[in-house]
């Protein structure tokens, strides 16, 4: 009987164990979720504010990418400074997206490629000679760019003469009033730009080139890799299920649907 006893307690004790984990494992699979605030920028169609049904492509992708993950994302609209400096203090987990430089590289974690923007030059249609192929062909114009983005650091860096507004609409201003000779900048946001407020000019377009981007998180974070390594594997799995192309077909910016690089006149 005394065997019997002590068998029982064994399997209690044992029992308990079990029950003890599988609470453990329980509680962990809770506190993996969470809701992610990632700061995003007015930067149509990729992110777009106040709008519900169409938030940008950006916004969705990253949606369904952490999605996967059962994870809830929050994009908060900002203006890009604004923005930049609430990821970089860690006061928010990171930014829809940002481009790459040396420079961010203390404050962010970048992602696996989130999409590609193509880069060019802006003119009113007759303004500039056709030659230009490269930013060092524009040093005797004066050139506009938005502040804060990281095509500002690179007409820098190539001796433009630079003048730096707070948005795209507001360069097409500039532009419009003979403030500037030129819009350095991305090209669906000033398209995207112009057509929304019907800036009355038509354009020429210098396309110089494509480059990634990437989702980016604050390296404040204490789960800072966790969380870059969540949002890859997010990616990754709705690249390959289809639902990252769906996406961008949505807004009509698959790759299938894109005119292959040249200048062009709107």
């Amino acid at each position: 009987m005394a065997r019997l006893r002590n068998w029982n307690l064994v399997i209690g004790f044992w029992v308990a164990i079990l029950l003890c984990h599988t609470g453990f494992v329980a509680d962990a699979h809770e506190n993996q979720r969470r809701t992610v605030t990632l700061a995003c920028n007015p930067f149509p169609p990729s992110k777009i504010a106040d709008h519900q049904d169409m938030p940008g492509y950006d916004v969705e992708i990253l949606r369904a990418a952490f999605a996967v993950s059962n994870i809830d994302v929050k994009t908060p609209f900002y203006p890009w400074k604004r923005a930049y400096l609430l990821a970089s203090e860690g006061r928010l987990d990171g930014l829809c997206s940002c481009s790459y430089s040396i420079e961010r590289e203390s404050d962010l974690l970048y992602s696996a490629e989130l999409g590609q923007v193509r880069i060019g030059l802006f003119s009113i249609v007759g303004h500039v000679p056709q030659y230009i192929t490269r930013l060092e062909d524009v040093r005797n114009l004066r050139i506009g760019v938005v502040s804060g983005y990281s095509l500002e650091k690179s007409a820098e860096n190539s001796g433009l003469n630079i003048i730096t507004a707070t948005s795209e609409q507001n360069l097409l201003g500039m532009l419009y009033t003979n403030q500037i000779d030129m819009i350095y900048s991305f090209r669906a946001p000033v398209l995207v730009a112009q057509k929304k407020h019907d800036i009355p000019i038509s354009l020429q377009y210098h396309e110089l080139s494509r480059a990634p981007y990437y989702g980016c998180i604050s390296r404040r974070l204490d789960d800072a890799y966790a969380l870059l390594e969540t949002l890859n594997y997010g990616l990754q799995t709705i690249r390959i299920n289809g639902l990252y192309d769906d996406i961008l077909e949505k807004y009509g910016v698959s790759e299938t649907r894109l005119p292959k690089p040249m200048a062009w006149t709107n």
